[in-house]
């Protein structure tokens, strides 16, 4: 008993001895950091323009501004997590080629917990088709100068995110084998989400937005969201689409508008302008509330 009570001790202040020295040296790249409880060693962003070349976690913790000029933070390596710890990237304002984070082309990059907002181009951004397996959680994108999230290339997931009041594009926009869940997109230029081809679309919230509420390409599943007071359609879905379980109410156009060979089931669709669900001759419509 007397040689744990000694080794836990010891651990005990081991872990205090570590916390002290990385706050005695800020400018070490590699840090000390604590997070809910939990340690580790990662790299703090302390400024912006940022660039990471290197895998690894990367975190700040403070809001931090960009001027006109350059992108926030550019990644430029695969397999890296960068942890906003609940700060925030800031822009500039306005419109323009840059965005908050940058990446062409990179594989399984996660960004989490934090605010990008009032850059000139896109909040969060990969626009290569060879990007592919990025996570983007619990981020709110807003007041960008086009998009709040966008990601070309293939199988991407954006889950709890915030798309709001982005100027020129989607308020998130993902590419091929995609999904998108539960997120909410309000007051955006063009559509609250856009998806490509084989997507899944879930739990989303849409509403406000100039465009459609979502929409979905050619052979995506679109289930359990959203959708009101949109400048279009509530929820366009092309041709081999599964949409199941929505309710879309006063969108200006149809609530559901489907493309041929889809399913529409379970669905609600009121009080839209042009009509509640669209009258697509190849499709099949299952117990819909659509008066």
């Amino acid at each position: 008993m007397k040689r744990r009570a000694i080794q836990t001790h010891f651990f005990c202040l081991l872990g205090m001895f570590l916390l002290l020295a990385a706050v005695a040296a800020p400018n070490a790249s590699a840090e000390f950091y604590v997070i809910a409880g939990s340690r580790g060693v990662g790299t703090q962003i302390k400024s912006l323009p940022a660039s990471i070349s290197s895998p690894g976690f990367y975190y700040i913790t403070r809001d931090l501004s960009c001027a006109v000029g350059s992108h926030g933070i550019t990644i430029t390596a695969d397999n890296v997590t960068l942890d906003l710890m609940g700060f925030s990237l800031v822009g500039p304002g306005g419109k323009g080629a840059y965005d908050g984070i940058y990446m062409s082309g990179r594989a399984n990059v996660e960004i989490r917990n934090g605010t990008v907002r009032n850059f000139l181009r896109r909040g969060i951004c990969d626009d290569n088709s060879g990007g592919t397996g990025h996570r983007i959680i619990n981020i709110r994108a807003r007041d960008n100068g086009t998009s709040g999230i966008y990601l070309v290339g293939t199988s991407h997931m954006v889950e709890r995110c915030a798309a709001v009041g982005n100027g020129g594009g989607p308020g998130i926009f993902t590419s091929t084998g995609s999904t998108v869940t539960g997120n909410t997109c309000y007051d955006n230029s063009t559509s609250g989400i856009y998806t490509s081809i084989g997507s899944t679309v879930t739990g989303n919230t849409c509403y406000d937005n100039t465009n459609c509420g979502i929409y979905a390409s050619v052979g995506s599943t679109v289930t359990g969201n959203t959708c009101y007071a949109n400048g279009s359609d509530g929820i366009t879905a092309d041709s081999g689409s599964t949409v199941t379980g929505n309710t879309c109410r006063g969108n200006t156009s149809y609530g559901i508008n489907l493309s041929g060979n889809s399913l529409a089931d379970q669905n609600t669709a009121t009080n839209n302008s042009t009509g509640n669900i669209s009258s697509c001759v190849t499709c099949t419509f299952g117990l819909n509330h659509a008066p």
